[in-house]
């Protein structure tokens, strides 16, 4: 990938992979790409992170650095919402009184 300045701590790998991060193996730990993860045999680790500039998404390779396998980050089910706080008091739940009640008319004969 091209260099437009910056740290220059990533590498190229290929013409759309660059290695940022290595384990004492070898083995990326953190790369990018401009494309689709590639998958080839011993050079990522398990849960080496792939950051993809083109659209901006993450991987994260969930399956083993002889066969790496990328699962998109951020795209499981959200968890339980957590405790609802207090809702403070609500009063007593009796009836107050109520108001008088005067005679009734004349019904007639």
């Amino acid at each position: 990938m091209a260099s437009n300045g910056g740290t220059s701590l990533f590498s190229a790998l290929t013409s759309v992979t660059d290695i940022g991060l290595t384990d004492e193996s070898g083995l990326a730990l953190l790369a990018k790409c401009n494309t689709t993860p590639e998958t080839q045999a011993s050079v990522y680790a398990k849960g080496c992170l792939m950051i993809r500039t083109d659209n901006s998404t993450m991987y994260q390779n969930t399956g083993t650095s002889a066969s790496p396998t990328w699962t998109l980050n951020g795209t499981g089910s959200a968890g339980p919402t957590g405790p609802t706080g207090y809702t403070g008091y609500t009063g007593p739940a009796v009836t107050g009184p109520t108001g008088y009640t005067g005679p009734t008319g004349y019904t007639g004969p």
